[in-house]
């Protein structure tokens, strides 16, 4: 009897943390390759020629799970860390900088709150840009056109699919890290930065159309030095808002995918003479190369608007290969060339640039301001 009783002890204990973690799921990528990146603007820099992590997509490891609570109700969470670009012995995790939310889903839709994907990242990497819209890819369509990748703290709402029709809208009271002490930042500052997004979406067999729009209000008093959310916007000057407007749509023809889309991104500074509009468009191509493989194509172009000074004008062409070795790894290769016109060169919002080895859109010179990108490497998904 005794042994009995400490059978079932043991069977208890065995299965109860198994119940326990059975609908949690470890993820990730692992990402390496070589990049050469060369045509730089900036003066004394040639090229640059490594292995890099993250070429492709970023390195990452996330848990993610859902709990059934009935009657039509389920819990979710996702909490998702990301690697360094090029991890060393002595190289950490850069912990949460990814995403990390909660979600409460049933006949109502979604809603998730915590730091999550900007509509409008979703709307691009999942539908138009055959790259994925990464900043590791030289070739990826976020080299040209601007946009947010993740907004800390918000609440998100993704409604049901009604035949094919479908939306996602969200809002934060602070965008960019933990609330302040007093709901603000900066000498005569009222609130944190907030932000809201509504994209709209239709996708039915072969057709897609969706748009975004958004807008971040920094909330910062004027001529003050840059707050957080500004400097993850990759700004040089102070900002008062950014307001965007996004439209996409996608055609699979089967033989090729066609993509294209057109936005305006509005950064009104809060200086005299620091506004700055930007009009980009992208054109995309995907062909599938036997069940395996697929090439493909982006060529886009931005205009910048400046309150003080000449347009910019920056383009670029890329054009790649995949090849998928199973489910879950992939070997690829990809060729970028930007080109700027002489204000893009000398302005930071104006200019585009393939090197995409910093953290502010690779439109920057702290990645070295390269013009010209390769890479090849291997990708793999768990």
């Amino acid at each position: 009897m005794q042994k009995k009783l400490i059978a079932l002890a043991v069977a208890g204990l065995m299965s109860a943390p198994a119940f326990a973690q059975s609908n949690v799921t470890i993820y990730g990528v692992v990402d390496y390759g070589y990049q050469w990146t060369g045509d730089s603007r900036v003066s004394g820099v040639d090229s640059r020629s490594a292995l890099d992590g993250g070429v492709s997509a970023g390195n990452r490891i996330g848990f993610k799970g859902t709990e059934d609570l009935g009657n039509g109700l389920k819990a979710g969470f996702v909490y998702e860390m990301g690697f360094g670009r090029s991890e060393t012995s002595g190289g950490t995790i850069s912990s949460l900088n990814r995403q990390s939310y909660v979600s409460l889903s049933g006949g109502f839709g979604t809603v998730a709150l915590g730091r999550q994907y900007a509509p409008q990242h979703l709307m691009i990497v999942q539908n138009i840009d055959p790259f994925g819209f990464g900043k590791g890819t030289v070739a990826s369509l976020a080299n040209v056109y601007k946009g947010d990748a993740r907004l800390d703290n918000l609440v998100a709402y993704v409604s049901p699919n009604w035949g094919g029709f479908s939306f996602v809208a969200g809002w934060t009271n602070n965008f960019a890290n933990d609330e302040s002490v007093e709901n603000g930042y900066g000498a005569g500052a009222s609130a944190d930065g907030r932000a809201w997004a509504f994209s709209p979406s239709y996708k039915n067999g072969p057709i897609y159309v969706g748009a975004n729009f958004h807008q971040i209000h920094f909330n910062g008093a004027a001529g003050s030095s840059l707050t957080p959310a500004q400097v993850l916007a990759g700004q040089v000057v102070s900002l008062d808002a950014i307001k965007v407007w996004d439209l996409a749509g996608t055609y699979d023809f089967g033989v090729v995918k066609l993509g294209a889309i057109y936005g305006v991104r509005d950064e009104q500074g809060s200086l005299a003479n620091t506004d700055v509009k930007l009009k980009q468009w992208a054109v995309t191509a995907s062909v599938p190369v036997g069940a395996a493989g697929k090439i493909q194509a982006v060529y886009g172009r931005r205009k910048a608007e400046f309150d003080a000074g000449s347009d910019g004008k920056s383009s670029q062409w890329g054009v790649g290969y995949e090849h998928a070795l199973s489910k879950r790894t992939a070997i690829y290769t990809a060729y970028a060339d930007v080109n700027n016109n002489s204000s893009a060169e000398t302005t930071r919002n104006g200019y585009a640039a393939a090197n995409i080895t910093d953290a502010t859109e690779g439109n920057g010179v702290a990645g070295g301001g390269y013009e010209r990108g390769f890479n090849v490497g291997i990708r793999h998904s768990f």
